[in-house]
C-alpha cells in the first residue's frame, strides 16, 4: 500500500480514543486490524517501521497530558515539557515497531497466517514487558478499553493482559476474513462468535463472595489547586477542612483522605490535628485514612497512608514516579526537570512486603496514586484483602484525559480481584468501584464534597488474583506455537 506509513500512524491515533474518555471500545479492535494488515506482507525494516508508526500514533495523544503537570505546576519551561512527553511517547512507541520488526524476522519463508499469529503473540509480550521493564509504564495497554464489553469479562482470569489479547486476536480475526488464504471466513467468524460468548458467560460468574457485613464509609474530596495546596496562608484552613468535615462523619466506620491531604509532614502536625482528632475518632470507632508526608530518619522521605485509631498503621509508597517522587540518573536530567512532589528530594521506597493494610476491623489493599496502575503489584494483597483502596492526587494534570485514564485502570483492579475499590483523590475521581469494575458512586470532578457508601467486604480469589499472568502467558505460547505450525510460504 503506497500510503501504509500514513495509515499505520492514523490507525494508532485512531485506538487513542477507545480509552477513557472516549471509550469508543471498537476502535481497539478495528484501528489494529488495519495497522496488522498493512504488516503482513513487510520487510522486518518495513514492519518495524509501521509498527513504530502505529505506536506513535497512540502514544502521542494518549499520554499528551504528561506535559501539562511539568509546565503547570514545576519549573519546567513549556518547550522541554512537551519534548518529554513526546520522547515518551517516542520510547513508548518501540514496543510495537519491535513487535513488528520480530515477528517479520521470525516468520520470514512463513505463511500470513502465521505472521498474523506471531504479532499478536508479540504484541501480547510487550505489554507485559512494557508494564515493569525500566520499573515499568503499563499505561494504555490495550485491554483497558474493553472494560465495559463482553472482552472485560475475562480479566477476572487472566487480567488486563488476557483482555488485551483477546482483542488482538479479534483485529486478527477481522484481518483474516478479508485476505485470502489465510483462515477460512467461516472460521474467523466462529472463533469471534464465540471469544464474545464466552465473555457473555464469564460476566455472570461471581468469583469472590461476601464477607461479613457491609461497613459504611466516607471519603473527602478536598479540591484544592494544586498551585495553592502547599501554600503557607492554605495550610491552616486546608487542616481546617477536613478535620471539621471528619467530625460530622463519626457514623462511618472510615474516613479516607486522598493523597497528601495534610499538606506537611506528619511531626509537624502532630499535637496539632492527629492526636486530638484521633482522640474523638477513638470514642466513635472510626478510623481515619489519610496520605501524609512522613520523614522517619534523616534523608528518608516517604510518601505515605497513614491509618488512625488505638494502634496506628503505616504503608510507604513502593512504586516510586520517575522524574516526580525520584529523578533516576539525577545528575543528567535534574538540572532540566523540577520534580512534581519531591520538595527537592527524592523520596525513599517502602519495603512493606506486600501492599496490604490494617483498616480498623479490616484489611484493605492499598496503593498510593501510579501503584494503581500495576496489576500484579496490587495483586499482592489478595487474598487477605477485604477491598481495596487507592489514595490519588490527580489535581497535577488538570482537566486533561489523564485522570480519567488513571480512574479506568482502577476500575479494572477492582473486575481482576473481585473486590470493591475505594479510591479517595483530591480533584476527582473520587469512586466508590464494584467488583464487576462499575462505578456504584462517584463525585463530580473538581467539587467539594463527602461520597459516604455502604462498601461490602469480600473473601476468596479470582483466577487471575491466584495465578497472575500465566493464563495470559500460556494464551502467548499457544499463538507462537500456532504460529510454528503454521508452515511455510503463502
Amino acid at each position: 500500500m503506497k500510503h501504509d506509513k500514513i495509515v499505520a500512524l492514523l490507525a494508532g491515533a485512531a485506538t487513542s480514543f477507545s480509552f477513557a474518555p472516549y471509550e469508543l471500545w471498537w476502535l481497539a479492535i478495528l484501528a489494529p486490524a488495519f495497522w496488522l494488515a498493512i504488516t503482513l506482507d513487510k520487510t522486518p525494516e518495513q514492519a518495524f517501521r509501521r509498527g513504530w508508526l502505529f505506536g506513535v500514533g497512540l502514544m502521542t495523544p494518549g499520554l499528551y497530558w504528561v506535559h501539562h503537570s511539568m509546565s503547570a505546576y514545576a519549573d519546567t519551561p513549556y518547550a522541554i515539557a512537551v519534548a518529554v512527553a513526546l520522547l515518551l511517547a517516542l520510547t513508548m512507541a518501540l514496543y510495537y515497531g519491535l513487535a513488528g520488526h520480530l515477528s517479520a524476522r521470525w516468520t520470514l519463508s512463513h505463511s500470513s497466517r502465521a505472521r498474523l499469529l506471531m504479532m499478536v503473540a508479540l504484541f501480547g509480550l510487550g505489554e507485559w514487558l512494557r508494564s515493569w521493564l525500566f520499573s515499568g509504564f503499563p499505561w494504555l495497554l490495550l485491554g483497558y478499553s474493553q472494560i465495559d464489553t463482553p472482552l472485560g469479562a475475562y480479566a477476572p482470569v487472566g487480567g488486563v493482559w488476557l483482555v488485551s489479547l483477546l482483542t488482538m486476536v479479534c483485529a486478527a480475526l477481522l484481518v483474516s476474513m478479508t485476505r485470502p488464504g489465510v483462515t477460512p471466513r467461516s472460521i474467523s467468524i466462529l472463533l469471534l462468535l464465540a471469544i464474545g460468548a464466552g465473555g457473555y458467560q464469564l460476566s455472570g460468574v461471581q468469583w469472590t463472595h461476601k464477607k461479613g457485613d457491609p461497613i459504611r464509609v466516607s471519603m473527602i474530596q478536598g479540591n484544592i489547586p494544586q498551585d495553592e495546596k502547599w501554600l503557607p496562608e492554605n495550610r491552616l484552613p486546608t487542616l481546617a477542612f477536613y478535620s471539621d468535615t471528619t467530625l460530622e462523619l463519626l457514623d462511618s466506620e472510615l474516613v479516607i483522605w486522598p493523597e497528601s491531604a495534610i499538606p506537611d509532614f506528619l511531626f509537624s502536625v502532630e499535637r496539632e490535628l492527629i492526636e486530638p482528632l484521633n482522640a474523638k475518632l477513638v470514642e466513635s470507632s472510626t478510623t481515619l485514612v489519610t496520605g501524609v508526608l512522613t520523614y522517619p530518619a534523616e534523608a528518608t522521605y516517604y510518601n505515605t497512608i497513614l491509618a488512625t485509631g488505638r494502634e496506628r498503621h503505616f504503608y510507604h509508597k513502593r512504586h516510586l514516579v520517575p522524574f516526580g517522587e525520584y529523578f533516576p540518573l539525577g545528575w543528567l536530567w535534574k538540572g532540566w526537570i523540577s520534580g512534581l512532589a519531591t520538595m527537592g528530594e527524592d523520596f525513599s521506597e517502602g519495603q512493606a512486603q506486600r501492599p496490604l493494610m490494617q483498616v480498623g476491623s479490616h484489611l484493605a489493599g492499598v496503593s498510593i496514586c501510579y501503584e494503581i496502575i500495576f496489576p500484579e503489584e496490587v495483586r499482592e494483597s489478595l487474598p487477605d484483602a477485604d477491598f481495596l483502596i487507592n489514595l490519588s492526587n490527580d489535581g497535577w494534570f488538570g482537566t486533561t484525559s489523564g485522570p480519567l485514564q488513571h480512574y479506568q485502570m482502577a476500575r479494572m483492579r477492582s473486575l481482576e480481584n473481585g473486590r470493591m475499590t475505594l479510591r479517595s483523590t483530591n480533584t476527582g475521581v473520587t469512586a466508590v468501584i464494584g467488583l464487576d469494575g462499575q462505578t456504584i458512586k462517584q463525585l463530580p470532578q473538581f467539587t467539594r464534597g463527602v461520597l459516604t457508601a455502604e462498601v461490602q467486604p469480600y473473601q476468596g480469589m479470582t483466577p487471575y488474583s491466584r495465578f497472575g499472568i500465566y493464563p495470559a502467558a500460556a494464551l502467548v505460547l499457544l499463538l507462537l506455537l500456532a504460529a510454528r505450525l503454521s508452515g511455510r510460504g503463502n
